[in-house]
């Protein structure tokens, strides 16, 4: 833009844009206009809104790129075009009537990329862990699969999300995201995912208000199909919650407000998995947060008591959720289970065997006969492990391992509260792939992760606070401080 708009006024008012797009009164507002398209897509699913509220955010997106040379500005209304998105299911043939607006988008993006374009360099520590997995993304069905599947469009946009196309975002990542003097990246994506988990909590209570006289009907959790996909931004969010917490306290809620939505989504692997997440998060801040203690105590007495208190409602209530994860749990450990997971568990473990080196590949469409995969999605295995050895063998899984670890050295080389923040949404989506599919699917989840690592690598220095310090470590800092004063 400075290139188009030289003088100094121009730059003036070009730098006064940029600022508001990074402001909070900017991010409230998409929020609100997202709230509105999701209430009315509720209210009215004939009408698709959510498919012409998922081009107009993409357009938005494309007008923040050209205005802004700051990633971050991109980032809130991208996670809230995805949020709407999550409603278009099954919806490609839909989409495809509007495929020729997809060419102003084209453009900005391409504008985006010229006008603000910074060398890309082979660096990072998760560069060459990507690079190998990237690798055995591209082997992976070789020699099994025919040309046909390999080259199908599902197939190529997956194998470069996954692999190479995500090196090559991780790279950009790379090159423009870094300390600045204008605002802290931490606390901007902090303040992100919170309103992201926000908006997604908004997003499934509005769906039950809408729908009020079928809860008053049933008295219980009411289906919705997005419920995985909205229970895994949620779990993505809550850390951040806690986050947010250590600076302004009645952030605390947020996270177990979180945990709330994700139990009326009506989520198996969101009840479980988020569970166990919020413990984690409670311990961790606990551990940390020793100001506030006694609050996260008298916190979690109460809910204990609550919940001791309602447990015969709350559990009739949840029954749509609790008797679909027991019965789903008893059916597997007897050998006699019709869930589609458990026959794709069985099926990718047969495939493994049958492939074990390079895989069956991505493009490989032999479960169809489990359960039919939807127009341009792949024949997923609803688990990670299972997925990687099935789909990339022996080279598949030596090349995650690997990344795997880097990821764990890279957040956990310094145990500050914001690696930590990190580390805990990192994991709560490995837990969430055990059941979907999760951090392979590249945009959002690989891509928040991909940009996740960027940020602990290149910010590090913005959050100094550990998240533990021993009373001998005090003592030797407070003689240091003494001796220098």
């Amino acid at each position: 833009m400075e290139l188009i708009f030289k003088s100094e006024t121009a730059q003036k008012r070009i730098e006064n844009i940029r600022t508001f797009l990074l402001s909070d009164k900017w991010m409230i507002l998409l929020s609100c206009l997202a709230g509105i398209i999701i209430v009315l897509s509720h209210r009215f699913p004939e009408a698709q809104i959510e498919i012409k509220g998922t081009i107009f955010f993409a357009y938005i997106i494309g007008v923040v790129l050209v205005l802004s040379n700051d990633i971050m500005a991109g980032l809130i209304p991208f996670m809230l075009t995805y949020l709407i998105a999550i409603k278009c299911y099954d919806s490609f043939n839909k989409f495809m009537a509007y495929k020729w607006y997809v060419i102003p988008l084209v453009f900005m993006v391409l504008f985006y990329i010229i006008a603000y374009f910074k060398p890309l360099k082979a660096k990072g520590s998760q560069f060459k862990p990507m690079f190998f997995v990237s690798v055995a993304i591209l082997l992976g069905g070789i020699g099994f699969i025919s040309p046909q599947e390999y080259f199908s469009g599902s197939s190529i946009y997956h194998m470069f999300g996954l692999g190479f196309g995500m090196l090559l975002m991780y790279s950009y990542f790379y090159a423009h995201i870094d300390m600045n003097a204008k605002y802290s990246v931490t606390k901007k994506l902090t303040e992100i995912m919170v309103m992201t988990g926000l908006v997604a909590t908004f997003m499934v209570i509005s769906y039950y208000l809408v729908k009020i006289n079928h809860v008053l009907d049933v008295k219980g959790i009411i289906y919705m199909q997005w419920r995985n996909n909205c229970s895994t931004i949620l779990m993505l969010a809550i850390p951040f919650a806690f986050l947010m917490a250590n600076k302004k306290s009645y952030a605390t809620t947020f996270g177990f407000l979180f945990y709330l939505a994700i139990l009326l989504t009506g989520s198996r692997g969101g009840m479980v998995f988020g569970a166990i997440e919020l413990v984690m998060c409670i311990v961790m801040y606990m551990l940390y947060d020793r100001r506030r203690r006694l609050a996260y105590a008298i916190i979690i007495v109460c809910l204990l008591f609550g919940i001791l208190a309602f447990t015969p409602e709350i559990t009739k209530f949840l029954g749509y959720t609790i008797d679909r994860l027991f019965n789903a749990l008893n059916d597997f450990l007897i050998g006699e289970s019709n869930e589609i997971r458990a026959k794709h568990y069985a099926r990718g473990i047969k495939d493994f065997f049958s492939q074990p080196i390079l895989g069956t590949g991505l493009g490989y469409m032999g479960n169809r006969d489990i359960h039919p995969s939807k127009e341009f999605a792949l024949c997923w295995y609803h688990c990670e492990p299972i997925q990687i050895a099935a789909s990339f063998g022996v080279v598949g899984i030596i090349a995650f391992v690997n990344q795997f670890i880097r990821r764990n050295m890279l957040i956990w080389r310094k145990a500050t509260l914001f690696n930590m923040t990190i580390f805990l949404s990192y994991i709560s989506l490995e837990m969430m792939s055990l059941v979907n599919p999760g951090i392979l699917c590249p945009l959002p989840y690989l891509m928040l992760i991909t940009l996740f690592m960027v940020v602990v690598e290149k910010c590090d220095g913005e959050y100094k606070d550990k998240l533990y310090i021993t009373t001998k470590q005090r003592l030797k800092d407070f003689r240091k401080q003494k001796e220098n004063a």
